[in-house]
């Protein structure tokens, strides 16, 4: 890890990113994503943390030697290109073993805090968990819970298309319901990053176990709705 930091050469394993080519295939980016690098991940989960609408990951790092003490490390999403380590800018370099992961909007003021479970495989590596609070960057947001009724009622696997205009261009965000990645569960209620969107065109969404397809017009930035599958009508 030290090696790795420094620009040394070395023999450890470093992480992959796969690009899909959407015909069956995917190809690796890591370099070109930044992400070339030896993490040691033993947890890991997705959120935005300047709801840009495009998602960044937190790791917790480690493994069950007792002597492994390393960062957490956590990469920002720039623009869709390639990732930014924030882990010291952002103060996210937590000098213990990181387990669980959740993104979660916890104070309900349209961003989403961090809250990480510390500690090792043993019963003696142990350690305080830890609660990141975000302070906000200045980004718009929507909030969705999705009801399932012919689908599953958390609406797993269901995928939401947000269509929004900015000042320049007409962008789309996508998202999946579900509870993020591994060692941790963010919250089913979808948590979008809308960026500096100045409206939103519409809101599609498919569901898995029906193949309905629902568009909803007139949802309003930084609100929160709740859509049941098959309701024309999103609701507050």
């Amino acid at each position: 890890m030290a090696r790795d930091y420094l620009g040394l050469p070395h023999d450890g394993e470093r992480s992959r990113l796969y690009r899909n080519n959407h015909d069956g295939t995917f190809r690796d980016i890591t370099k070109e994503a930044g992400l070339y690098k030896v993490l040691l991940g033993m947890a890991g989960n997705f959120g935005d943390l300047d709801n840009d609408g495009f998602p960044d990951f937190y790791l917790g790092t480690g493994d069950p030697d007792l002597s492994t003490i390393i960062p957490n490390r956590m990469f920002r999403n720039d623009g869709g290109q390639r990732f930014q380590d924030v882990t010291t800018s952002g103060g996210f370099g937590h000098w213990q073993k990181g387990h669980g992961i959740a993104f979660g909007d916890l104070d309900n003021d349209g961003d989403q805090d961090i809250y990480t479970s510390i500690g090792g495989a043993y019963a003696g590596d142990v350690y305080r968990n830890a609660l990141f609070e975000n302070p906000g960057h200045g980004n718009n947001w929507l909030k969705l819970k999705l009801v399932g009724i012919k689908s599953n009622r958390a609406a797993i696997g269901a995928r939401i298309k947000v269509t929004v205009e900015t000042a320049e261009v007409k962008r789309v965000i996508f998202k999946t319901v579900n509870s993020g990645g591994s060692f941790g569960g963010n919250p089913l209620r979808q948590e979008i990053g809308l960026g500096q969107a100045k409206t939103i065109s519409e809101v599609e969404v498919f569901w898995p176990t029906s193949g309905i397809k629902q568009t909803m017009s007139g949802l309003q930035i930084n609100h929160a709705y709740r859509i049941e599958e098959g309701n024309a009508q999103a609701t507050e």
